[in-house]
């Protein structure tokens, strides 16, 4: 019989989600002096295969709405017993950015590929206005060009986007230490928005273009994509700016307690890799302004994490509606969501304070969230402590009804991909 404790609700944010608004959807966000240039990118060869490939393929993911209609992704989400979450583009679905692919857009076209990201974010501006405290979004910005980037930073937070999707550095680009990026995060911290870097955002054509996906994996998820962490704290911007706030998400593993000795150790060395003035030891910073999306959390991370320091700063993500993570597709109402059983995967014997914080508490404070509004929304649709605490019989079979096909990062043992 479950205590009265185990029948609390939990606040659940997911610091990890996708959006693929159509491009029928776009057009009409299109300015009227692109609209050739939009009608022509949309009828290429290349956007034509990338959509048939996904319509092909028979995905069940590609079943929900929810990758464009936000009362279905609300639909999915109280499913799932998710207050909010945090929206990244791409959700598999085939729809790009307009003149954006997975390549480097600006040095194609810097113009087009501007233009495309304004018609996405005024997209998803509408599209969080739906449920403002629910959906939050991250506008994509002109990171090739500071001035713009400034100002489409201000429309974003005039519309109610909460954060910016943060590329990892590339190396065209004025780098991240560099003092140049001042006004950048002057302008990001006065808005309060947060700077969020996703996986996958440090790929380059030559890694892409390797056979397979292992090599992509570690270098999209890995240190690769985490280089902002070094540059940003080592050069001082969160000494000259206090307030900003950045967010690595979809970053698995047990890595933060090493990044850490090693740039402490880089401010102590003879010569001092770090090139500005710090007043604290490079791991004070990170504890006070950059934060972790653990997706699909493990249990080693969650115990390495709770053993430590760094619960406070790690979030959980369900990483809808892409199908490695903890989100499936099911039109069974009955059915054990199975979000419910990744996190009891992960949260099982670990003090309840901790998981409230890990999995709702810390990203709503992150983003700047109404905990009494989430509250209230978890009180209707959120899982008890019991139902995400109480340990599995057994992790789901890979293959076979019970997943699938889905999750197959979702219940992970060993290391950050398996």
């Amino acid at each position: 019989m479950m205590t009265a404790n185990e029948n609390e609700r939990v606040l659940l944010v997911s610091g990890d989600s996708h959006a693929g608004p159509s491009l029928g959807a776009l057009r009409s966000y299109c300015p009227s002096a692109y609209l050739a240039a939009f009608d022509e990118f949309s009828a290429s060869p290349q956007v034509k295969e990338m959509r048939a490939v996904v319509r092909e393929s028979g995905s069940l993911y590609l079943n929900t709405s929810g990758h464009n209609d936000p009362e279905a992704r609300l639909a999915d989400m109280d499913r799932d017993g998710i207050a909010a979450e945090v929206i990244f583009h791409n959700s598999f679905n085939g729809e790009p950015i307009p003149f954006v692919d997975e390549g480097w857009p600006e040095l194609d076209n810097p113009e087009l590929a501007g233009v495309g990201f304004q018609i996405y974010n005024r997209w998803l501006a509408d599209f969080c206005s739906v449920a403002p405290e629910r959906l939050i979004g991250l506008a994509h910005i002109p990171m090739w060009d500071i001035d713009a980037a400034i100002r489409e930073v201000g429309w974003a937070a005039d519309h109610g986007l909460r954060a910016v999707n943060f590329p990892s550095a590339r190396p065209q680009w004025v780098q991240y230490n560099e003092s140049d990026w001042d006004p950048f995060w002057a302008a990001v911290q006065e808005a309060g928005l947060v700077l969020g870097t996703h996986a996958g955002a440090a790929t380059d054509p030559a890694v892409r273009d390797v056979s397979g996906t292992p090599l992509l994996l570690i270098e999209a998820g890995g240190a690769y994509n985490r280089r902002a962490v070094a540059r940003m704290i080592l050069g001082g911007v969160f000494e000259r700016f206090p307030g900003l706030k950045l967010a690595m998400t979809e970053q698995p593993g047990v890595w933060i307690p090493a990044a850490l000795v090693e740039l402490d150790s880089a401010a102590l060395a003879p010569l001092p890799l770090a090139n500005a003035e710090l007043s604290k030891p490079p791991s004070e910073y990170f504890k006070q302004n950059v934060f972790v999306g653990a997706s699909f959390i493990a249990p080693f991370e969650v115990e390495a994490a709770v053993d430590d320091w760094w619960w406070t700063n790690i979030f959980w993500g369900r990483d809808y509606p892409h199908p490695e993570g903890t989100w499936r597709y099911s039109d069974d109402p009955k059915e054990t969501p199975m979000t419910h059983l990744s996190l009891r995967h992960a949260m099982a014997g670990i003090p309840h304070d901790k998981v409230r914080a890990i999995v709702g508490e810390n990203a709503a404070r992150v983003y700047g969230l109404d905990m009494g509004t989430l509250r209230s929304i978890a009180d209707e649709i959120g899982p008890t402590i019991g139902e995400i605490t109480t340990p599995l019989e057994a992790i789901p079979a890979l293959e076979g009804p019970e997943r699938k096909g889905y999750g197959y990062f979702a219940f992970r043992t060993v290391g950050p991909y398996a």
